[in-house]
């Protein structure tokens, strides 16, 4: 969201470097949260014994996200003019904190693996 503000207001000359590197932090922000929360979904949260079955149905969800979204994001915008971009915001809203209680109910589920610890230091004497 702060992105596409930013990226808005850079049709002011005057103010549009300074707007599009606070787009561009902006963006390189999210691009980091998204990894790392993605990262910890899909390792994190697994289910004992069953790493397998979920790291198939996880990564098959970008799949579906690659080939499905395209068309989606043509249909909205393309196809429903100026009310598909609302719609495309209100999904995009449904859809974050959607996720985050997922994540939150898998984390409640999940069963604390062994604690690891770190290799003993190397004998040098």
């Amino acid at each position: 969201m702060p992105a596409r503000l930013c990226f808005a207001l850079s049709a002011r000359a005057r103010t549009a470097v300074l707007v599009l590197l606070l787009a561009g932090a902006a963006r390189v922000l999210a691009e980091m949260l998204l990894g790392s929360g993605s990262w910890e979904i899909g390792f994190s949260l697994t289910p004992p014994g069953r790493q397998g079955q979920y790291q198939g149905f996880y990564g098959a969800g970008t799949a579906v996200a690659r080939s499905a979204g395209p068309l989606l994001l043509t249909a909205l915008v393309r196809g429903l003019g100026t009310r598909g971009r609302p719609a495309l915001a209100a999904l995009f809203r449904a859809t974050g904190p959607a996720a985050r209680h997922a994540a939150a109910r898998g984390e409640s589920r999940s069963v604390p693996g062994p604690a690891v610890s770190a290799p003993p230091a190397p004998d040098t004497a």
